[in-house]
């Protein structure tokens, strides 16, 4: 049975991010990290956005076919901490803007679950908020299925999806060329090419409790057959990034609105 409960239109609050994650896609290191951050939900009919993602509607073909704006975010480098980087200059964390064509495939009969086909392509900007730097595209076409909490799952939502990542020449070089003033006897001159970026897989589950969002997750990239394959400092296949964010909203508007807002 489907929850019938609303949700307010926009809410801001406080949230805390505890995450294991590898230093990038490709390095053999990993750290633990915990992120403090300030937290907001907006839930329109043609416009949504949270930490880490805003969409918005900027065309819609028909039923099931809409092209959206979308919004993500990337973390930073600290090359200080990597071997494979040792010497080399860190790397600012990114933003990446552009549309995404929704396909909405398939729904429940009880409007509990839906499949959708996503296919984002957004242009990448690295910025230390005193500069904003242009440094490549990034697409992931994906097949995504949304499930709402109910009482069979104890209130818990889900997300899982999989898809196949493109990045341009200066996107992957940024992460993986190694310059002439760069290169050691261990490290070799690398630039890479534009085309496939590695296989996604994720999973995001949610629960509202009152005020109170926990929001656990996981992603696994499957990064061989990657063109950035020969670089130096790729030396691992397998990319994770999981944990979980704890939220608490403290402020709420009157109006309510029914999530998932843009699902159907």
């Amino acid at each position: 049975m489907a929850q019938t409960s609303t949700l307010p239109l926009w809410e801001a609050g406080v949230g805390v991010l505890p995450f294991r994650a590898d230093h990038y896609r490709g390095s053999p290191q990993n750290d633990w990290y915990q992120l403090p951050f300030p937290a907001y939900t907006v839930r329109g009919k043609n416009f949504e956005g949270e930490n880490g993602y805003i969409r918005g509607h900027i065309m819609r073909f028909n039923e099931k076919l809409v092209l959206d704006l979308s919004f993500s975010l990337g973390l930073n480098v600290n090359s200080d901490a990597d071997r494979l980087r040792k010497d080399m200059e860190n790397l600012d964390p990114t933003f990446e803007v552009g549309p995404i064509l929704r396909y909405y495939l398939w729904k429940s009969q009880d409007n509990n679950h839906f499949l959708n086909i996503e296919m984002p392509y957004r242009a990448v900007y690295a910025t230390n908020l005193t500069y904003i730097d242009h440094v490549g595209y990034y697409s992931i076409p994906y097949l995504n299925l949304l499930s709402k909490g109910t009482k069979n799952t104890w209130g818990w939502g889900s997300e899982f999806s999989v898809g196949f990542q493109y990045g341009s020449k200066s996107f992957h070089d940024r992460f993986y060329s190694v310059n002439s003033n760069d290169v050691t006897p261990e490290r070799p001159y690398f630039h890479s090419v534009a085309g496939y970026s590695g296989t996604q897989f994720m999973a995001t589950f949610n629960k509202r409790i009152g005020d109170l969002l926990l929001v656990p997750f996981i992603r696994y990239d499957y990064l061989d057959g990657a063109v950035y394959k020969d670089s130096p400092l790729y030396k691992n296949p397998n990319y994770t990034f999981f944990g979980m964010a704890v939220v608490w909203f403290f402020a709420h508007s009157k109006e309510k609105q029914s999530a998932p807002t843009m699902v159907r």
